[in-house]
């Protein structure tokens, strides 16, 4: 009757396990639910989004100068398709680029409708944005060949490096080097490690004689 109380104490440390295990994954879940919640609350969205509404009169000339001359980086941004959507990246960048010395000019000098409109009557902003945008589209559409072209050449030399120092090796240790390694692939091919031996039977009882 000894044995009753070691066994209820050695039984007692795992309701305490699971409570330990319940308020873990307890804080687990809390935190899990507060990094879902929104970096801006919908009531200080709305505030931002009120504040920019706002400013929006007194900065015609520059969304309308924006919008004309960025017209490239919006197509670009509606056209593609696909998960990694980096056309309108590269395309953006130097459309605005190109648009930034007059986006310049009208910003520390005259800030009104006229004058934006009298930029873009002028047609010269408007030829270097979208050549500066047409710049952006070659490049994201030459950078990835470009980009495999030099990855293959790499990968040639590397392959001629290897190779070379192969032969290095087979003169300082001799055809042994490859004739191992060629039989380890073909041993790989056939289906892996060769069998093991089959275990000695066993000798007869000493009884049986």
């Amino acid at each position: 009757m000894a044995k009753a109380p070691a066994k209820a104490a050695a039984r007692s440390p795992a309701p305490a396990a699971k409570k330990k295990g319940k308020s873990a994954a307890g804080k687990v879940a809390a935190a899990a639910g507060g990094s879902n919640k929104p970096l801006i609350s919908p009531a200080n969205r709305l505030v931002v989004i009120l504040a920019l509404l706002a400013l929006v009169p007194f900065s015609l000339p520059t969304l309308l100068l924006l919008f004309v001359g960025m017209l490239p980086t919006v197509a670009a941004a509606f056209l593609e398709r696909g998960t990694a959507r980096q056309a309108w990246v590269s395309v953006g960048g130097l459309n605005f680029a190109g648009l930034s010395n007059w986006l310049l000019s009208l910003w520390f000098g005259h800030h009104t409708l006229g004058y934006a409109i009298s930029q873009l009557k002028t047609v010269t902003p408007l030829l270097v944005a979208y050549m500066t945008a047409a710049l952006g589209w070659a490049l994201y559409l030459a950078m990835p060949p470009l980009v495999n072209a030099i990855t293959a050449v790499t990968s040639q030399r590397r392959v001629i490096t290897l190779a070379a120092e192969q032969r290095k090796l087979v003169e300082q240790w001799g055809e042994e080097v490859v004739s191992r390694e060629s039989d380890a692939k073909d041993k790989d091919a056939k289906g892996g490690a060769p069998p093991m031996p089959a275990a000695p039977s066993a000798a007869p009882a000493a009884g049986s004689s």
